[in-house]
């Protein structure tokens, strides 16, 4: 095994600060389980005796716990809805495996398809269908051919389901929307159409595309509540049909929506190396905090959130990051600094936060607790509000303070 480095940085926003620490092990991809609060790594053979396995890390303590035996070169992950169970792909192997996250066992393996000229099928992603632990759906690719796309199929505890997505050009990330819609993404050929397959009994198919969406061989994303959030930046609205909403600027590595902070989280590198981990507003796609990373330094591969305040990713320099966010007393400091003016009033609301805080949105409620409004602005137009008081809500990354006014 190799030996595990912790480092600690503390960086102070006045109430607000985070820690980074780092583990010194190679990994190719992370994911978070809320079942347990651990977070579960591939982990390759080139990081020694033990290599080839699952490993557990715990991001309280800062340690790799324990690592399980998998199979040849573990590369992709995917982890159920409830936080129970884990799908691998390996590079060594064209199958995928399953693991009990309860007990910490690797359970069936099977295969993913193959042509008799190009040779066995890899999984280049998998999702786990919402709510169904025992469904996946897989990015398949050959090994050695271009373009290396091999369409998408889904699997029932490894058995494929008859009807796979076309090869060639299609879907190589993959996001599930719910049991019955995939979105993809076709990032290995000029094309770059973004895609909506449809699940069913029989298998997927592809329903729809939209050519050229966004631009950049190898780019991925991620997915929440009909957006996808890619690596270059770029934001995709597919509520309906899909088109740009809006980019993120100075984005460029992998991200992931953060439900407790309602943030787009970057971990974001540049062709120096130099990390940056940043999150962003995705109402006004505007730069909320950066903090840099100095413990590390390369590509960023993936990135998670691990629990409440918590994130972390993995380089290509064989590190796992882990940020800390220390929300402690910020909301009494939030609540203590907000000040809500002019109070009576009968037009504009006006709020104004500590600078040391970000405004994500700001939310109004009647005194039944029934929500009236949302803004994303620091002046409010309540003029269209019946007489009475009313509670506002101020979110922040890193904590809420609730006013209350009376409109006159």
């Amino acid at each position: 095994m190799k030996r595990i480095l912790l480092l600690l940085s503390f960086v102070s926003l006045n109430a607000v600060s985070q820690t980074v620490s780092v583990l010194n092990i190679a990994t190719n991809e992370l994911v978070y389980s809320t079942h347990n609060g651990k977070i579960y790594a591939s982990i390759p053979s080139a990081n020694g005796s033990n290599g080839n396995s699952i490993g557990i890390i715990n991001p309280t303590t800062i340690s790799l716990e324990n690592t399980v035996p998998i199979g040849s070169e573990p590369n992709v992950l995917a982890i159920s809805s409830d936080g129970q169970t884990l799908y691998c792909g390996f590079n060594g192997t064209s199958s995928v495996r399953k693991f009990n996250v309860t007990n910490n066992t690797a359970g069936i393996q099977f295969p993913v398809g193959s042509d008799s000229f190009l040779g066995p099928f890899y999984a280049e992603d998998i999702e786990v269908m919402p709510d169904n632990p025992n469904t996946i759906a897989v990015a398949r690719r050959n090994n050695g051919f271009s373009p290396k796309h091999e369409g998408v199929a889904v699997f029932d505890e490894g058995i494929m389901r008859t009807t796979t997505s076309q090869d060639h050009t299609g879907s190589n990330q993959i996001e599930f929307v719910n049991a019955n819609l995939l979105v993809g993404f076709n990032n290995e050929t000029t094309e770059f159409g973004f895609r909506k397959l449809t699940v069913n009994a029989s298998g997927v198919t592809e329903t729809s595309v939209v050519n050229s969406i966004t631009w950049g061989f190898g780019l991925k994303f991620s997915s929440h509540n009909g957006k996808a959030y890619f690596t270059n930046g770029t934001v995709v609205d597919y509520n309906f049909s899909p088109f740009v909403s809006g980019t993120f600027t100075n984005a460029n590595g992998p991200s992931v929506f953060d439900t407790n902070t309602n943030l787009v989280a970057f971990g974001t590198y540049d062709f120096n190396g130099t990390i940056n981990f940043k999150r962003y507003n995705p109402e006004t796609y505007l730069l909320t905090d950066n903090l840099p990373i100095t413990q590390a330094n390369g590509d960023v591969k993936s990135i998670i959130t691990c629990g409440n305040g918590c994130y972390a990713f993995n380089t290509t320099d064989d590190k796992v990051v882990i940020i800390r966010y220390t929300l402690g007393t910020n909301d009494n400091h939030l609540a203590a600094q907000t000040q809500v003016y002019p109070n009576p009033t009968n037009g504009l609301l006006h709020i104004v936060i500590p600078d040391s805080f970000t405004l994500n949105n700001l939310t109004i409620t009647n005194t039944l607790g029934q929500k009236i409004m949302t803004s994303y602005q620091n002046t409010v137009d309540v003029s269209s509000l019946s007489k009475g008081t009313y509670l506002i809500t101020v979110e922040t990354a890193y904590g809420n303070a609730t006013k209350q006014f009376v409109k006159l």
